[in-house]
Formats: C-alpha cells, structure tokens, sequence
C-alpha cells in the first residue's frame, strides 16, 4: 500500500487543561506522551487519549488517505480491486476517483465507498499493465500517479 505521504504522520491537538497520554488503534495497548504518531498506514484509525490522573480516555477516527500499488483480480479475495483506502462515509466520502489507460482513456469512474475497481472495461478483462489515477478529495487535494494491473 503507498500512503498519500511517504511518512504519514498523525499530530492530536486537544484543548484543555491537563496531562494526556495517546494510543492508536488499542485502547489498552502501549501509550505514549507524544501527541504525534509517524509511519501511519493508510485506512481508518481510531486515536486514544487518556487523561494521566485517571479521569477518562476519550477516541476519535482519523483517516490516513493511501493507494495500492497494485492490485490482482483474479478472484482470490486478496488484492482483487483496485480502491483508495482511508475513504468511508465519515471520510471524504465525496471524493472523485478516475482510472486510465496510459494514453490518458477514462476506463472507470470509482465509487469512493464501493469495492473498487476489478480491472475490466465494457465487461472485458484488461492486460497486465500500469494504470493511471487521478484522485480529487472532498477537502480539496488532488493527487495523480499509478499502479499496476497485475494477471
């Protein structure tokens, strides 16, 4: 999976008096006095703050946006479409996913909470190949590169 970032990072920003501590993914897991967690993987995560003196742990999800290098639609169930992750109905949900050829044809316009794309056109199955994309968030960034169809 290639994130957005190469080094994502996830800074927590609370308002508030008090000492906190943070945890990400596991509310009774390893926590930590930092508010910034790095090398975040692309998808869905929820965030645990803890206050020092025993007063609660509150959670919030955060998305980290990524995009597959490649994918292998051969009905295995692993790696058969083709989708942005870090994208759910809480998150960027009215985003824009386009996929092309390498001469710039529009093959398939993604549904961001939809499986993905299966590697076909018009029913047919397309080549081994790289493909292109180009992906426009609701907040506003775009970002375009590729991946590859892997038969």
């Amino acid at each position: 999976m290639e994130d957005a970032l190469e080094n994502n990072t996830v800074t927590v920003t609370i308002s508030g008096e008090g000492e906190y501590e943070y945890a990400i993914d596991d509310a009774f897991g390893s926590y930590q006095d930092s508010n910034v967690f790095e090398n975040v993987a692309s998808g869905i995560h929820t965030i645990y703050i803890r206050d020092k003196k025993g007063c609660g742990t509150i959670e919030e999800e955060v998305s980290v946006i990524g995009f597959p290098k490649f994918f292998t639609p051969n009905n295995d169930t692993q790696h058969d479409y083709w989708q942005v992750s870090g994208i759910s109905d809480q998150f960027q949900a009215n985003s824009s996913i386009l996929i092309f050829d390498r001469r710039g044809k529009l093959l398939a316009e993604l549904d961001p909470l939809g499986p993905g794309w299966d590697g076909t056109y018009n029913g047919n199955l397309l080549p081994t190949s790289d493909y292109w994309f180009k992906v426009k968030l609701q907040d506003g960034r775009t970002f375009t590169s590729h991946f590859t169809l892997k038969r």
